[in-house]
């Protein structure tokens, strides 16, 4: 399984997505890689039991990292 080192992040990670007017909150439940080989996770939203995103890891921003959580 791909931890994605590199970029700081895992698999039960908090996050939110930068430049987002929402303050909404995801888990990473997973990761793939796009046509491009970038790498992009797969977000659960905390609070909407039906809001699954993909975003890149490029667009994440650590909850844990500032104490926000």
């Amino acid at each position: 399984m791909d931890t994605v080192a590199e970029q700081g992040f895992k698999k039960g990670d908090l996050v939110t997505i930068k430049g987002s007017k929402k303050e909404e909150r995801f888990c990473i439940i997973g990761f793939r890689q796009n046509d491009k080989n970038e790498k992009i996770a797969i977000l659960k939203a905390l609070f909407n039991e039906t809001y699954v995103t993909e975003k890149p890891l490029s667009e994440l921003k650590s909850l844990l990292i500032k104490g926000l959580l």
